[in-house]
């Protein structure tokens, strides 16, 4: 089965690939035509669309093949590989009922919209083959799962492990009451409240996330089956049928492959090299330069990327073997490397700005713009603190030589691309020129462009991108349209209102509950993956924050910032994580111990926007294009 698994994704991730591709030029070619010659593409919304919708389909597939959908894992791998097999065998038996009744309902719709013969609105294309592509795709997502799970059955098969053995039939029995729960309920006339559904709910929830399942399917499986008991069997499997087309197919979302692509190409590019030296040759031969020049070549990798985990990697292959030369303190030169990959959600064009804005429907450019200040005054609070701790130890950051006048100047030749890609993108969305998806589009052409013109790009780098940038947006859909599925379900227990009414209407200063929340995003950030973090509570917590009346945009910057720290913390530090793999002789304690001292650096930048919101919201009320 994996074998022609393996032969049918291939093909199929050419397909996505091309159309990623296609996706890519025809954004920017619309934007060109339509202000170049005053001709859009007619019809280019609809296109890219469906274009978009066949993409992120053949992601999700191609994602799980490549065991890309991540979970929650604080439990399961600490237990042996015969309870991991266990546990993992049951929670991809869920999966696989869930992804099979999502191709029962996606064919139901296809054929449903080819009965109504529902097409676009102005080039009149139907829209029912590509709900076909979609099914299809949910049905290879549930080979693939089904193979996952053949897999961990023939490893405890192998280990003869007779009461295991037990334990996982037991554990398929539970799955599957557990599926049909809401219509024995119904059929035992058990009512609850809407908000006690809720709460069980949210538990349930939190239970699923501690067995490691993909998030995406724990988010799915507890809204469908919250629906189908609040409303009906329908509402709950129409849900299943109809959400991820949705989904795939909106056009706003079209930023999230786009921005992916664009810092894929721009790391096969080189841009975080040429960065990294030109900082290096200016601020190198200062006490703790290697390292100031690390955060500084983050920050401008981050104002083509979007992504930290990327950033942190990028210049970790960079930025390392540099300062170990130099003899660097390990925990200085890992901890700067994972601080300041952290600015990649930060530094505008940022995937963390996007997820807020999906889940408060906040504008993304606004967004975009109120980053640029604080991600400015958190880039000098970073080197501010390497230079303290050089200068009280001077041991741990040895100077560089200095460089002469003519290599700083000769090292600014190839660090155009940043700036101009930078000034395109944002410049772009400021003065209203064009949309933050359609800046998407340019910035992966121009990073394209700009690979091509410095003949950095070959078919195979460029293949690369695109395969990595598809394995990520496969990953981000899974959880986006989960989270959707689960927001219908929280929408009707009228939890997020209840709770945010409860917080709004605490008898304290409004300080002191945004204080809390922070609290509570600190604590979260370092037990769970953040975007999880924050698709999970966003939709309790942002009511809450507008009716204790602070600004949507402003908020937004400090959950990032908060974002940054879960990157940071243990024990889920994702940077940390990524750093102490490319890095595997430096214990990861050492680069917990490395990141402390910017984790207060986070901090006080938090503090400095609490008292001074205009930082994060000035830029925003001055766009042309809001």
């Amino acid at each position: 089965m994996d074998r022609i698994l393996n032969i049918v994704l291939r093909w199929l991730s050419w397909v996505a690939a091309g159309v990623l591709t296609a996706l890519m030029f025809f954004t920017t070619a619309d934007v060109c035509l339509r202000y170049i010659f005053n001709k859009p593409i007619v019809g280019g919304l609809e296109v890219s669309e469906y274009l978009m919708a066949a993409l992120v389909s053949l992601c999700l597939a191609h994602t799980a093949f490549k065991r890309g959908h991540i979970g929650v894992d604080l439990l399961v791998s600490r237990l042996s590989e015969k309870a991991q097999a266990t546990i993992n065998s049951i929670t991809c038996f869920l999966g696989l009922i869930l992804a099979l009744l999502m191709t029962w309902q996606t064919i139901l719709y296809a054929r449903d919209m080819q009965e109504r013969q529902q097409a676009s609105a102005t080039l009149g294309i139907p829209a029912f083959p590509f709900v076909w592509i979609v099914a299809i795709a949910s049905l290879i997502l549930a080979l693939v799962l089904l193979s996952n799970l053949l897999q961990h059955l023939s490893r405890l098969i192998k280990s003869r492990a007779t009461a295991r053995r037990g334990f996982v039939a037991l554990g398929f029995v539970v799955v599957l009451l557990f599926v049909t729960a809401p219509l024995w309920a119904q059929a035992m006339h058990l009512q609850l409240a809407a908000s006690s559904v809720g709460y069980v709910g949210m538990g349930l929830m939190f239970l699923l996330l501690a067995s490691s399942m993909s998030i995406g399917f724990v988010m799915s499986s507890i809204g469908f089956l919250g629906m189908m008991y609040l409303v009906n069997t329908d509402a709950g499997l129409s849900l299943l049928g109809r959400v991820p087309y949705a989904t795939m197919a909106d056009y706003s979302l079209m930023v999230l492959p786009l921005f992916i692509l664009m810092g894929e190409l721009a790391f096969q590019a080189r841009l975080s090299e040429d960065l990294y030296f030109m900082v290096h040759k200016w601020v190198g031969h200062l006490r703790g330069g290697l390292a100031m020049a690390t955060i500084g070549a983050c920050a401008g990798f981050a104002a083509v990327c979007g992504s930290s985990v990327a950033t942190a990697a990028t210049m970790t292959t960079v930025a390392l073997p540099e300062m170990r030369r130099h003899k660097y303190d390990p925990a200085l030169s890992t901890g700067t490397l994972a601080a300041g990959g952290t600015l990649g959600i930060l530094i505008p064009p940022s995937i963390g700005f996007i997820i807020y804005a999906m889940t408060t429907s906040q504008s993304i450019g606004k967004l975009f713009i109120a980053g640029i200040f604080p991600g400015i005054i958190l880039t000098i609070l970073y080197m501010l603190t390497v230079y303290i701790i050089a200068t009280r130890n001077p041991k741990t950051a040895p100077p560089a030589p200095r460089a002469s006048f003519t290599e700083r100047l000769t090292s600014l030749k190839n660090s155009w691309g940043v700036l101009l890609l930078f000034l395109v993108v944002m410049g772009g969305m400021y003065m209203g020129v064009f949309t933050p998806t359609e800046a998407a589009g340019i910035g992966a052409f121009g990073a394209f462009l700009y690979a091509l013109v410095m003949r950095r790009l070959t078919l195979h780098n460029y293949v690369t991108a695109l395969l990595d940038a598809m394995q990520i947006t496969g990953m981000m859909f899974l959880i986006i349209i989960g989270t959707y599925i689960f927001g219908y379900f929280l929408a009707a227990t009228r939890l997020p209102s209840i709770l945010s009414e409860f917080v709004a209407n605490l008898p304290v200063a409004r300080l002191y509950v945004l204080l809390g929340i922070l609290v509570l995003y600190l604590i979260l950030g370092c037990l769970m993956e953040i975007v999880a973090m924050i698709l999970l509570t966003m939709p309790i917590i942002f009511p809450a924050v507008i009716l204790l009346g602070y600004d949507p945009i402003w908020f937004g910057v400090i959950i990032v910032i908060m974002m940054e720290m879960g990157l940071i913390t243990p024990p889920v530090g994702l940077n940390v994580f990524v750093i102490a793999g490319m890095a595997k002789d430096i214990p990861m304690v050492t680069i917990f111990r490395g990141v402390a001292p910017f984790v207060g650096a986070q901090a006080l930048c938090i503090a400095i926007l609490i008292a001074f919101p205009q930082i994060a919201t000035f830029l925003p009320t001055l766009m042309i294009g809001k």
